[in-house]
């Protein structure tokens, strides 16, 4: 492709997607040379046939637009003849090219056979980290104006912008990115590759200058880094106390709110306390529920730049979730830096496989893994490392990353010290950027893993718990464990292949060309042995001990059975020597690979890359096996130190031959005592802050999950800020039927059908489990109420996950969400994006699991009644995050159905009700009322907005 050529960018709006039996009703075409848009064409095309509703609603092209308009035979020959010899694109061209050569191929008129690109894969390389690849999204995140979506004549002429950038942007890339763009065995829809042929061309005719902010190391372009200066601090600065200080500091920037600043002032009165007791772990805590809207990470953030700043101390923030993460950050280097008199940072901190490493990226540069989806995710990583400070994975948006390859990608180097980008990786970055900055914003699971880290002892640094009622389950998941004996004698096997495996570069191979490469071979295969003749020895003897005598018949599926403690403690005992075996043949394999690769790193160029790219899959499959072994271990530490808070299982299961497989669960039962010996130790008395967070005013439940001292705890709450009273409504729907009931599933169908019926907006159906959403969907599509009034009907586990999902809220209207566990929190869809919750089912956890059952056993041994100690306050906070989920702003407005009628007719009911919002609107409505009232309150609303 040169100059002179000419694209034709085309598209198409039909009656359906299948070339078959779709009809065109527009066709548009943007004519590009030079860069620059010369031409455009457009027609409505008469179908001959009437146009389907959802395609007018998404369209905007009615019946009557196009009763006038031309035939495709019509026109067929003229836009024929101006395809003909240009470069065809289409945003998706294998839809718009074979659809018109179908339509060509009708009338007898010879099919295109045009050169033809595809900008959605192009634009999924180029600008690896857009929120989305839609036409609406790409054009919305390059700033390229779309006035009218899924319209042909504004769809062609936006991709026509969209191919400009296009163009733009692959040859302004690096000539060594370029290289490798086109070296790689890229799988791209008809020519679209030769773009990056193109611009390589063109650029080794015209060389231009490596860009100041990249550096080439080993063949690869990547962003310079160096470390930051240090924070400019001003230890004069003086804490704006009142309201006028405030407004001064916040100038035109920030608005004041009074909840607020009550807020940031609690703060910094709490720990500047003269006689503040810092050395009592849990003690002195300073516990904030600060309900949505109010600005609470700038709440707690400001306060804590000022101590951090007189202090010289860090802050550390935790948050539940990796999103939230980012937006703490942003929140902190943007809005917060922007006002303050000193400078402050905030960095985040996570775990090593979330960044890339370089040198296992360029080695995976140099193997073709036969997977087309592999070598599209290598380009989209050449383009980002022109780009990305963090090398973090969570600011790519790929589609579909396989869990084994991206872990592959962030395996460490085989001899660090050697590789060509030692002092360049991203996690050492992390380390380098935190070391300078006052705020480190870490997630729960981090923090309950490496909280000894995160400060000096003899100056500890704050800690803030954002939303802190997670943390415990953050810590429970991550505690639990499951030592799946199959797969690790799998792992042990799948090493021994790799060492010696015929017709491929293996290991065996490198020892010969290694010192002492003999002695090595014989050392792993004797360990190998030893692994594969111990470990199925030990998942016998744990059948043998615990499952022998079960009366239960295992069919299909799998059964668990749980463990007393005293029994698996004297299990250990008596294994002692064959776990003994077994952690000598790991250490053995580890000491083995350790002098492998000393006497490896100091052989240059000798190796190939696949011998090379074989070690590195050799390394991993070792680290799998050791992984195992660490988890049995963890599990006997388990029994030592948490004796009375652990809990373990056996899962037994039958494969396809009939043969039965054991996997050992277990972990931490609860957190009691967890967080004063691992946590709070290492940090100042900490600040405990979230939304919802206490499930009625007398419940210790929140003290004692968190290890807090009730008595010397400093406790706030603080006002709705929403106008709950005006702007929502909680319906209680009084003859539902009891969940428990068989005619249940049947009875939410026929509700929901009836609701969708009189209220056509976005809608968040809550339920509990994946199968109840499966059984109601089913009913939903046979009912077809989706059809019938216009509605997109989605659900988790069925239609797409959780993000695609989520991505359609907030893009549409008319959508209607069936969601479980996550979709009960973390989600905001403000004003339109969501007017309506329906909550299916009290969101009690299930009774049945065996961690449940200890739970309570281990409640009832402490003379306290699980319901009222454990289920129910997990059902309040549950409950009261579902509830959050409806108004985000102060101008939304939003109902709330509770379709489970123990809310009105169980004794804890009462409880439910009194932790709802304090002014929200309740109303005990039968069923057939509940889609008229909800009729009534959203026109009394959209009345308000007019």
């Amino acid at each position: 492709m040169q100059k002179k050529d000419i694209y034709a960018v085309v598209d198409l709006e039909t009656t359906q997607t299948s070339q078959e039996e779709g009809h065109i009703i527009q066709i548009a075409i943007a004519f590009v040379q030079n860069k620059t848009i010369i031409n455009q064409f457009s027609t409505l095309i008469n179908p001959g046939i009437k146009i389907p509703r959802h395609i007018t609603q998404l369209t905007g092209i009615t019946n009557g637009m196009v009763k006038n308009a031309p035939y495709f035979e019509e026109v067929a020959q003229t836009i024929h003849a101006m395809l003909q010899g240009t470069v065809f694109v289409a945003h998706n061209v294998n839809f718009d090219l074979p659809f018109l050569n179908t339509e060509f191929t009708r009338l007898g008129i010879t099919p295109l056979d045009s050169v033809a690109l595809d900008t959605v894969p192009l634009s999924q390389i180029l600008w690896p980290t857009a929120p989305g690849y839609r036409l609406i999204d790409i054009a919305k995140f390059l700033g390229i104006l779309h006035e009218h979506p899924h319209q042909a004549d504004s769809d062609a002429a936006t991709t026509a912008e969209l191919l400009i950038s296009i163009l733009n942007r692959a040859q302004a890339l690096p000539m060594v990115t370029l290289q490798l763009l086109t070296n790689l065995p890229l799988v791209l829809p008809r020519e679209s590759k030769q773009v990056f042929a193109d611009a390589l061309k063109l650029n080794q005719d015209n060389p231009q200058a490596l860009a100041d902010y990249l550096e080439v190391i080993d063949g690869l372009a990547i962003r310079r880094f160096s470390a930051p200066a240090p924070l400019v601090q001003d230890k004069q600065a003086i804490y704006p106390a009142k309201a006028n200080q405030k407004k001064a500091l916040f100038g035109s920037r920030l608005t004041y709110r009074e909840q607020q600043a009550k807020l940031m002032n609690f703060v910094e009165h709490h720990y500047n306390q003269d006689d503040l007791v810092i050395n009592v772990a849990g003690s002195n805590a300073l516990v904030m529920e600060a309900p949505t809207g109010m600005g609470k990470t700038l709440g707690y953030a400001l306060p804590y730049a000022y101590l951090a700043n007189q202090h010289e101390k860090q802050v550390v923030i935790s948050v539940p979730t990796l999103n939230l993460q980012q937006q703490v950050v942003d929140t902190i280097n943007d809005q917060l830096n922007s006002i303050l008199p000193f400078e402050t940072r905030a960095v985040s901190l996570k775990g090593r496989t979330h960044y890339l490493n370089l040198q296992s990226f360029r080695r995976a540069l140099k193997v073709d893994e036969g997977s087309a989806a592999l070598q599209f995710i290598k380009a989209q990583i050449l383009v980002w490392l022109t780009e990305t400070l963090t090398g973090d994975f969570d600011e790519l948006n790929l589609l579909n990353p396989q869990a084994a390859f991206m872990d592959k990608l962030s395996q460490t180097a085989n001899n660090p010290i050697g590789s060509a980008f030692y002092g360049h990786e991203f996690n050492e970055r992390q380390h380098v950027l935190a070391h300078e900055a006052q705020f480190l914003v870490v997630n729960h699971a981090y923090l309950a893993s490496y909280a000894h880290r995160l400060g000096p002892q003899d100056n500890q640094p704050y800690l803030v718990i954002d939303e802190p009622q997670h943390l415990p389950d953050a810590v429970i998941h991550q505690s639990r464990r499951k030592l799946d004996f199959k797969r690790w004698l799998n792992d042990v096997n799948q090493a021994e292949f790799i060492f010696s495996r015929p017709d491929e570069a293996n290991v065996q191979d490198i020892l010969t060309r290694i010192p002492g490469g003999r002695k090595l071979k014989n050392r792993f295969i004797e360990s190998f042995h030893q692994l594969a003749a111990e470990i199925p020895q030990l998942e016998t003897k744990l059948f043998r001990r615990f499952l022998l005598n079960q009366k239960e018949v295992l069919g299909n599926g799998q059964h668990d059975y749980a463990l007393e403690l005293p029994e698996l403690a004297q299990f250990w005992v008596e294994q002692e020597g064959r776990v003994a075996k077994i952690h000598q043949g790991i250490l053995d394999l580890q000491a083995c690979l350790s002098d492998f690769l000393d006497e490896f790193s100091q052989l240059k160029n000798v190796f190939s890359i696949e011998e090379r790219q074989a070690l590195a899959d050799y390394r991993r499959s070792l680290n799998l096996i050791s992984e195992s072994e660490k988890k049995l271990t963890l599990f006997q530490q388990d029994l030592v130190e948490f004796p009375n808070t652990s809990v373990f299982w056996l899962t037994q299961s039958l494969d396809q031959e009939g043969q039965q497989h054991l996997q050992l669960s277990g972990g931490l039962l609860h957190t009691i005592d967890y967080f004063n010996s691992r946590v709070y130790p290492h940090f100042m008395p900490v600040t405990l802050i979230g939304a919802t967070l206490f499930t009625s005013n007398k419940s210790s439940y929140l003290y004692d999950r968190l290890n807090i001292d009730r008595d010397s705890a400093e406790v706030h709450t603080f006002d709705d800020v929403f106008d709950y009273a005006n702007q929502s409504e909680f319906i209680l729907v009084k003859d539902a039927v009891d969940p428990n009931d068989t005619g249940y599933v049947s009875y939410l169908a026929q509700q929901i059908d009836d609701i969708l019926s009189h209220v056509q907006e976005n809608t968040l159906i809550l339920f509990n489990s994946l199968e109840t959403i499966q059984q109601v969907y089913q009913q939903l599509q046979r009912s077809n109420v989706g059809y019938k009034n216009n509605l997109t009907i989605l659900a988790q586990g069925i239609t797409g996950t959780k993000g695609r999902i989520l991505k359609r809220m907030q893009n549409e209207q008319r959508i209607v969400v069936l969601g479980a566990n996550s979709f009960w929190e973390g989600i905001d869809l403000p004003n339109d994006k969501l007017r309506l919750v329906i909550i299916t089912r009290l969101p009690f956890e299930q009774p049945n699991s065996i961690p449940q059952k200890a739970e309570e056993a281990f409640l009832k041994a402490q003379g306290k009644q699980p319901f009222y100690q454990s289920t129910l306050p997990k059902a309040v906070l549950r409950l009261r995050q579902g509830v959050g989920r409806l108004i985000r702003t102060p101008e939304d407005y939003g109902a709330i159905v509770m379709l489970d009628v123990r809310m009105l007719e169980k004794s804890y009911g009462k409880t439910l009700q009194h932790m709802l919002p304090k002014t929200m609107p309740q109303k005990t409505l039968d069923s057939k009322s509940v889609g008229s009232e909800l009729v009534k309150f959203l026109k009394k609303q959209q009345s308000h907005e007019t």
